[in-house]
């Protein structure tokens, strides 16, 4: 899987140079707008490190979103985690996270150039992975719903608001267990900084095993040019009681 991500993501590079990077990378939650009519966002994480209980694993992995039709995108993701020691995995590599959903905003509003919040929602299958370790297994499919406020608060300031549940993939017990997650990013307006400030927090608790987390991030994105940006994020959280640690860096790119 991770070479394919990697021929895939060289096939796009060769492709014409853009021609503004709207899809929101570093983080785990999104805001509520959608790729440009015909457009394909990319955003790509060729560089990541994380660590979990003393396993430290590479990350590598990005979100596909295509604008199909007005207001509506499509959505196609996957992370694939490589091992650098014996800890890291119990696989030669895990590609996790993966799903296909439909995002389409319901309201426009600030982020749209218009009065009042933006609201999006998104919806979709969680779809199987390839050596989870985790406490879901491999095979199987889920269900993913999310819904997302974003708001523009004063001259300087956005907000995005994401609620999320999903059904998940069956647990190592057969079950599908239940998972919410809710959360919220700041950043000032991208018209206002070539290389901005940014910040997400996060809470999430899977219902069926008592997994609570809790997560922190903060880093920077810098506009490189109305369709290109390149970002770098820390990420610290708490998986059941577990210290995780993150290190985020990669790039969000529209191609019309």
């Amino acid at each position: 899987m991770r070479s394919l991500l990697s021929v895939l993501g060289a096939a796009v590079l060769v492709a014409l140079w853009p021609s503004e990077a709207s899809a929101y990378r570093p983080f785990d939650g999104t805001d509520a707008d959608v790729a440009e009519l015909y457009e394909l966002e990319l955003e790509i994480g060729p560089i990541g490190y994380y660590n979990r209980a003393g396993g430290h694993s590479f990350v590598t992995g990005g979100v596909f979103n295509f604008g199909f039709a007005r207001r509506f995108e499509l959505v196609l993701q996957g992370f694939d985690y490589y091992p650098l020691d014996s800890r890291g995995a119990s696989g030669p590599n895990r590609f996790t996270d993966t799903g296909v959903f439909v995002k389409v905003v319901l309201r426009e509003g600030c982020l749209q150039e218009k009065s009042g919040p933006s609201l999006a929602t998104e919806i979709g299958p969680l779809l199987p992975t390839v050596n989870d370790d985790g406490a879901h297994g491999s095979s199987g499919v889920g269900a993913y719903v999310g819904g997302i406020v974003s708001t523009c608060m004063g001259p300087s300031l956005i907000a995005h608001w994401n609620v999320e549940a999903q059904v998940l993939r069956a647990n190592l017990f057969g079950n599908h267990d239940f998972d919410l997650y809710g959360g919220a990013i700041f950043e000032p307006r991208p018209s206002l900084y070539v290389v901005r400030p940014v910040a997400e927090l996060f809470v999430e608790r899977d219902f069926g095993l008592g997994i609570q987390t809790y997560s922190g991030l903060v880093g920077a994105i810098w506009t490189v040019s109305p369709k290109l940006a390149l970002d770098v994020a820390l990420r610290e959280a708490s998986i059941a009681g577990q210290a995780v640690r993150e290190v985020r860096a990669g790039f969000s790119w529209g191609i019309p």
